[in-house]
């Protein structure tokens, strides 16, 4: 009862989150109409090709994910594999962290694969992206240079500087807190905390070695390509649609897709707040009105979380019927 109580709690706190991002989000909304105006703007062709991009992401995410399984022996069927992957982000969009724990169990039930392996493989295809995320963050960053600085000089720090120098000090700090901690690293090995976090980096090195150790590792690599531009490609097709927008260059839309997809590492129920605030500022950075930032979060969002909950669901149905296929076979295969 204790633990269903904290998981309730835990959840109000998370929607919480969420709602109070989004308040922060509408703030600038003077005149709804505006803000209704720009979204009704957007192409239903452009929220169709975005639809149908998410989805082939997650076709894409499902296939890959057997390449990782085909080492340890395992070969679940395709169709389950790509439900599974899609039940995971329905279930992220309602409980936050909780889509990779749903899909290994799912594809545990139909396929009778240990939990504790599949997660291992989701873990290996975590630190793959992780890195392709910061390596399009940087290609982001560097890319729009000129807008972002602009934008960080409209806050103000302590001392009445803006963050630049900030973080240029930061910079200098943690590159000379690693130095310290490459050249003491056996001492601080010693440490618990520290060791843990010598082992988390260790993890990400040896997660993506092992990418070079795949049987199939080009088609791994493909399948992660094809991913993060469909990624890219779900947004960029409903900004060239959106009237105000249709000006908007590859390299900005890689910038806003950035921060959208941080807004997204927030703990707020699908991302909701968090992501439309994440866009706005990135929007704003670019020189578009914190009202068309903020209309132009709310089509994406929206396209994608309706896209989630309906592959999601018929891909829970359909991974309902595989669980009760198997089981009806093994009952039948063991009479009592």
């Amino acid at each position: 009862m204790k633990g269903k109580l904290g998981q309730v709690l835990k959840y109000v706190l998370m929607l919480g989150i969420g709602v109070l991002l989004m308040a922060l989000a509408m703030r600038a909304v003077e005149d709804p109409q505006a803000l209704w105006d720009d979204m009704r703007s957007a192409s239903w062709k452009g929220i169709a090709a975005s639809f149908v991009m998410g989805y082939l992401a997650i076709v894409s995410r499902g296939m890959r994910w057997l390449i990782l399984l085909e080492p340890l022996g395992h070969t679940p069927k395709m169709g389950n594999s790509i439900h599974a992957v899609a039940f995971s982000y329905f279930s992220n969009a309602f409980v936050p962290r909780s889509g990779e724990l749903a899909r290994c169990g799912a594809l545990n039930q139909t396929d009778g694969i240990p939990v504790d392996e599949l997660f291992g493989t989701v873990i290996s295809e975590r630190v793959v992206d992780f890195a392709l995320l910061f390596l399009l963050t940087g290609i982001a960053l560097l890319s729009n240079m000129e807008s972002f600085l602009a934008f960080s000089a409209s806050f103000s720090l302590p001392g009445g500087t803006g963050p630049l120098p900030w973080l240029a000090a930061a910079a200098a700090i943690f590159v000379a807190l690693g130095a310290v901690a490459w050249v003491k690293r056996k001492a601080l090995g010693q440490v618990p905390f520290i060791a843990k976090v010598f082992g988390f980096i260790s993890g990400i090195g040896r997660g993506l070695a092992s990418v070079r150790h795949m049987r199939r590792k080009w088609a791994f690599l493909a399948h992660t390509a094809f991913i993060w531009t469909m990624y890219f490609l779900m947004t960029y097709v409903i900004f060239l649609g959106i009237d105000s927008l249709n000006g908007i260059t590859p390299a900005q839309s890689l910038f806003v897709m950035m921060a959208g997809g941080f807004g997204m590492v927030l703990p707020s129920p699908g991302g909701i707040g968090s992501y439309q605030l994440a866009v706005q500022y990135a929007l704003v950075a670019l020189g578009y009105s914190e009202v068309l930032g903020l209309a132009t979060a709310n089509v994406v969002w929206a396209t994608q979380t309706v896209m989630i909950i309906t592959t999601g669901g018929v891909g829970y149905l359909f991974l309902l019927a595989a669980g009760l296929k198997k089981n009806s076979k093994a009952d039948a295969a063991n009479p009592s």
